[in-house]
């Protein structure tokens, strides 16, 4: 072994060294010159920009680099985990003004004021829409203040003191006071304004106490008076310079100023005069929160199929009443997928009202109990509603203060029908034959729904021998039915006429226009029997619709029932707060009006409404009359809008 000389050694050494020293300094020499471009590029800032940033990989090493994009990964799940609990706990979504909706409608308007809505439908629709009440009703169809703050009711129950609301404007922006509640009831107890709500406010005595204070004072107590409470309340400063014997042509009456969610816009008639389309837009200073829905408009049809036509076309958005018969499916290929039905209880029956004075034979009670006994609502029910409708034998439903399912009813029965008019006189005469000596050929088609054998359904009629004086003349037993022109019912009527014919009565159909049922047939009473839907209202009060004061128009008892036993009941019944009392008072009014049967108590149906899918904020469950629909119309919106909220 050559042993090398130690200052070899130390040379090759002290060469190993000079060579990883000058390796390593030209590492960091780049790396010095890397960080002085850094520097150089960001100058005297401390921060670095964005565009900066980018040259920052130059100090990191490879680990640094991983360790970085790590801690950048758990920033950006946080973010996206914070964001999102933001946007789910924080972020509202609220109504907003806007949108526009289109409603079809059967029939016209022509009045839009309380004080004359009472009889026509569309104009308790806009009524709605345009004026506001003391009261009116939530979406579970309870009462709830509406231009009313607060109320209370004294000891005798006979006193009822409302605040109104502070800073409330009509539509042309002038204040609302209490002195405005004051006008419109001394408007419904002037006569010459012919107001239905007259009966009602007769002899309650108003007062305002001051711009905000109203009392009412009642003769005795009158258990539904708040529920009367929801009539809209009529401008003062506009009125007071109309004579009430010439309200009804008031130009107001069909552009009318009101304090209520929606205001009068414009409307478009035909070259006939009719009212084809009415407009609404939002009014900006309603006192309650909304409308937020910008524009209203109803659209005006002859009958239901046209409505819904309308709304198969897409030419309207809603409709304010499906038949529950229309066999209209929204699901089904023929119906419209952007709406959605809303079926709302209300408190309804449709019965046959009789008009005795009418027609001789129907002031005879063996003749009206003959026609109930051969009415059969079963048949009605499941041939027109498919089912889909209750039995009523009474004007006090299921729910309601006294309702008595004890009660007396008469049930579907043509042979004892046909004994009653036997006994009462009403001799049956078989058709003539014809020429060739053949009986004519008159029967009726048979309906295995009716529960008639074909033997028991062939024609005859029935005659009475009346003595009139010193002579003695034949009389037919004949009757004339009138209904209103709508498709479910005139399916009723003639179904009806056809159980009437098969015990001998011939029954004539008399169909009327809806625009012309009110001020042709039921303002004048100009009907012998009248198939007709009654609204029991917010109260179930029958007095409105059986007391003998309500006989006439402006009434409602569409019978003209005149008993002065009942009328005492009713009279009674409306004065008590006594549940108790009440009950059995309505009970015995049922007994008395079971035994002398002014009407055929048929069947009551739901109200079933269709709306956009669109609308949102339609809670409504109940409803006591139709326009109760837009009872929280200023809660209905189409646009929204986005905020934060923080709950702290």
């Amino acid at each position: 072994m050559v042993e090398i000389p130690l200052v070899e050694r130390i040379s090759e050494q002290c060469s190993n060294i000079k060579k990883r020293f000058s390796r390593t300094s030209f590492f960091e020499l780049n790396q010095k010159r890397d960080q002085e471009l850094v520097f150089k590029v960001i100058g005297e800032k401390k921060i670095p920009s964005a565009k900066q940033l980018k040259y920052i990989s130059r100090f990191y090493s490879d680990k640094e680099r991983l360790i970085t994009k790590i801690a950048f990964s758990f920033i950006l799940v946080a973010v996206i985990m914070l964001g999102g609990d933001l946007y789910l706990n924080h972020i509202v979504v609220q109504p907003a003004a806007g949108g526009e909706y289109v409603e079809a409608v059967v029939g016209a308007p022509t009045y839009i004021n309380p004080l004359f809505a009472q009889t026509n439908d569309i104009d308790q629709d806009i009524s709605q829409l345009v004026f506001s009440g003391l009261m009116r009703l939530n979406e579970f169809g309870q009462l709830v203040g509406d231009l009313a703050e607060s109320y209370t009711i004294d000891e005798t129950q006979t006193t009822y003191t409302f605040t109104v609301r502070e800073g409330i404007k009509w539509h042309d922006n002038e204040p609302l006071t209490a002195h405005d509640v004051l006008f419109t009831v001394q408007s419904i107890q002037d006569q010459n304004f012919k107001s239905p709500l007259y009966i009602t406010f007769k002899n309650v005595k108003a007062r305002a106490l001051d711009d905000r204070t109203i009392t009412f004072t009642l003769p005795e107590p009158f258990a539904p008076f708040l529920s009367v409470m929801t009539f809209g309340i009529l401008p003062k400063h506009l009125w007071q310079e109309i004579d009430p014997s010439h309200a009804i042509l008031a130009e107001l009456n069909l552009k009318p100023i009101g304090s209520g969610p929606y205001q009068f816009h414009s409307l478009v008639k035909d070259k006939k005069g009719n009212i084809r389309e009415y407009r609404l837009k939002r009014s900006d200073d309603y006192f309650l929160d909304g409308p937020f829905i910008e524009n209203i408009t109803f659209k005006f049809f002859p009958s239901i199929a046209e409505a819904r036509g309308a709304l198969e076309q897409g030419n309207v958005d809603g409709l304010g009443f499906l038949p529950q018969n229309s066999g209209y499916d929204t699901t089904s290929t023929g119906g419209n997928s952007t709406v959605q039905e809303h079926t709302l209880a209300l408190p309804q029956y449709t019965a046959l009202f009789f008009n005795q004075g009418s027609n001789a034979a129907l002031s005879e009670l063996a003749v009206r109990q003959a026609l109930a006994l051969a009415t059969s609502k079963h048949s009605i029910i499941e041939t027109v509603f498919g089912g889909k409708a209750d039995p009523v034998h009474a004007p006090i439903l299921p729910g309601m203060v006294g309702y008595d399912p004890e009660l007396p009813t008469i049930l579907f029965d043509p042979a004892k029908a046909e004994q009653v008019l036997d006994k009462a006189g009403w001799i049956r005469v078989e058709p003539e034959p014809d020429d060739e000596g053949e009986h004519a050929d008159t029967t009726l088609t048979p309906n295995p729904a009716f529960g008639l054998a074909n033997s028991e359904n062939q024609p005859y009629t029935r005659v009475k021998n009346v003595k009139k004086g010193t002579t003695t003349e034949v009389v037919p037993l004949e009757i004339t039915l009138t209904t209103i022109q709508r498709d479910e019912n005139i399916a009723v009527a003639e179904i009806i006429r056809d159980l009437w014919q098969s015990i001998g009565v011939n029954v004539s159909l008399s169909i009327v226009e809806p625009g012309k049922i009110q001020k042709e047939v039921i303002k004048p009473r100009a009907y012998e029997v009248l198939l007709f839907g009654q609204i029991l209202g917010r109260d179930p009060d029958p007095y409105p619709f059986w007391h003998s004061s309500q006989a006439n128009d402006p009434g409602l008892n569409l019978a003209l029932y005149a008993n002065k036993d009942t009328d005492k009941l009713l009279e009674e019944a409306r004065q008590t707060t006594d549940r108790e009392a009440r009950q059995e008072k309505y009970r015995a009014f049922q007994q008395k009006l079971a035994e002398e049967v002014p009407a055929v108590f048929l069947y009551s149906l739901k109200y079933t409404y269709l709306l956009p899918k669109s609308i949102q904020g339609f809670e409504t469950l109940r409803i006591n009359q139709p326009d109760d629909r837009f009872s929280t119309v200023q809660n209905w919106y189409i646009k929204t809008k986005k905020r934060i909220k923080f709950n702290f």
